[in-house]
């Protein structure tokens, strides 16, 4: 089934370019030039992914991507020329699953969307998700069921919802339980291959996933940093 993306830019230009190039390598793409129009199209469509660039001529790209998280999980990937560190990092804070500065590579981007959308839930292939079937990890009051790629809370069943990258850095840090994780392998898991992911990108994924973990559980973090290394998920885990 072909994945469909929506890119959001007002470089008309560029978004009929960027159109063409997906479309040719084999996905399906829409387009939109303003916060007005974005809204429409997530209204009419499900889209597997949006670019989103973050300089919109009526309303800012990263207020755009907060009220998306409000009321969706579909992945995000950030387009700015601002290259500012601080629009990034609240750009990943409010869930986008990846970033890209421009000018750059429309190559840079295609892998870049086929690594995000790899790890999304919809994406799941029917062998993998047959051989992650009943598979759960609890820690801390927490059940993170692999087969359906949520997390809950075990006591009230409440649901925490997780982005793509959300949920591959916690099971990441759930299967290395105790011990230290890499800065290293947490950037291969989370964005592959990619060179061009700074330290503080690891570490904003990091502060949003305790925001939604530690309330569960008042006081020391279950997501501890250890200077110079990565970090360690510091509790028991369970696995059935």
């Amino acid at each position: 089934m072909t994945q469909t993306i929506l890119i959001v830019d007002d470089d008309m230009q560029l978004t009929s370019f960027l159109s063409r190039f997906l479309i040719k390598h084999g996905f399906a793409a829409k387009t939109a030039s303003s916060g007005a129009q974005t809204h429409a199209s997530l209204a009419r469509t499900d889209f597997d992914l949006i670019v989103l660039d973050l300089n919109l001529p009526d309303e800012d790209g990263l207020e755009i991507a907060r009220k998306i998280r409000q009321v969706s999980q579909t992945p995000i990937i950030m387009l700015t020329a601002r290259d500012e560190v601080f629009d990034r990092i609240v750009g990943l804070e409010l869930g986008a699953d990846d970033y890209l500065t421009k000018p750059y590579e429309p190559r840079e981007l295609l892998a870049r969307i086929k690594a995000v959308l790899r790890r999304a839930p919809a994406l799941r292939d029917a062998a993998a998700d047959q051989a992650l079937i009943a598979q759960k990890m609890t820690f801390a009051g927490l059940e993170l069921d692999i087969s359906e790629r949520r997390l809950r809370g075990i006591d009230d069943e409440r649901a925490i919802p997780l982005t793509g990258a959300e949920y591959t850095l916690l099971k990441a840090l759930a299967e290395s339980a105790g011990t230290v994780l890499a800065r290293a392998k947490i950037m291969d898991a989370l964005y592959g291959n990619s060179t061009t992911v700074t330290d503080r990108a690891i570490d904003a994924h990091v502060a949003r996933l305790r925001r939604k973990i530690d309330g569960e559980n008042a006081g020391t973090s279950l997501i501890q940093a250890v200077h110079g290394e990565g970090y360690v998920f510091a509790t028991a885990v369970e696995t059935t």
